[in-house]
């Protein structure tokens, strides 16, 4: 208990999945925690469901929406200690059939969010003597997944942008960390919603023969919000004061299981 008490965190896409898990065990361990999300249903349960966590309508996409987050967040708690960048969105679709309206939707989401975030939050953070980045990454970042084409480019792009803020922070001594979370197939409604565009797209994708791909291919053994939850609150405490640039691959060995290429 208690490992992050005192600290004013921000939580993006925290009303549900992922998000709304890590701003519950940021408060249970002592956080003031913003939960900033477009869903204002979803958020304000969240916010409902634990003292210590407030709602704030935000939109990742809106650049004088960020501004205006970090400054009210500031001027109401008097600091900025955490950001979460978790926001994010997904798209079915291969390097052939990827519709450009949906992967921009995804670049300005994951990407633009995320880099908004970052740009937003580290003067904050300066003025409040340090804090902690964590962003939200996958690991469709590394392991190829083309039927996610879009997605995969948007989690690489997050990976990297990740080590970009870390090492800027680290040269100009700025007591600030980041970090990249990359989660595996995790029981979000996000993931598991897909599997009725999956059904509507896969048959015009291009797919072997003895593809291991399929319309059911988002039905897998999934692991739960709180294991990602658990990492944020180890990234967001003190314990991780020497961890910085690093990449956290949450995901039961799916990115090292053994396949044959035919």
């Amino acid at each position: 208990m208690n490992r992050v008490a005192g600290k004013v965190a921000i939580v993006t896409g925290g009303a549900r999945g992922i998000g709304r898990a890590d701003a519950l065990k940021l408060a249970s361990e002592g956080a003031r925690v913003i939960v900033a999300d477009i869903d204002e249903a979803g958020g304000q349960a969240v916010a409902a469901e634990a003292p210590g966590i407030e709602f704030v309508r935000h939109d990742v996409r809106d650049e004088a929406a960020w501004q205006e987050l970090v400054h009210a967040t500031v001027t109401r708690h008097g600091r900025l200690d955490v950001l979460v960048n978790n926001a994010g969105v997904i798209h079915v679709g291969d390097p052939l059939t990827s519709e450009r309206a949906e992967t921009r939707h995804m670049f300005e989401v994951n990407v633009d969010g995320t880099m908004l975030g970052c740009k937003y939050a580290i003067p904050a953070m300066i003025d409040s003597g340090g804090g902690s980045i964590i962003n939200m990454s996958s690991i469709a970042s590394s392991s190829g997944l083309y039927f996610f084409a879009g997605y995969c480019a948007t989690k690489g792009a997050i990976a990297a942008y990740t080590k970009v803020v870390a090492v800027y922070c680290a040269q100009n001594r700025l007591n600030i960390r980041c970090n990249s979370i990359h989660p595996g197939g995790i029981d979000t409604p996000m993931n598991t919603g897909l599997e009725r565009e999956f059904a509507a797209k896969i048959a015009g994708m291009r797919l072997p023969a003895n593809s291991p791909v399929s319309a059911d291919a988002p039905k897998m053994r999934y692991g739960q919000p709180d294991d990602i939850a658990f990492a944020v609150v180890y990234l967001a405490s003190d314990e991780s004061r020497f961890t910085s640039g690093a990449e956290f691959y949450i995901e039961n060995t799916s990115t090292i299981t053994a396949a044959v290429v035919g």
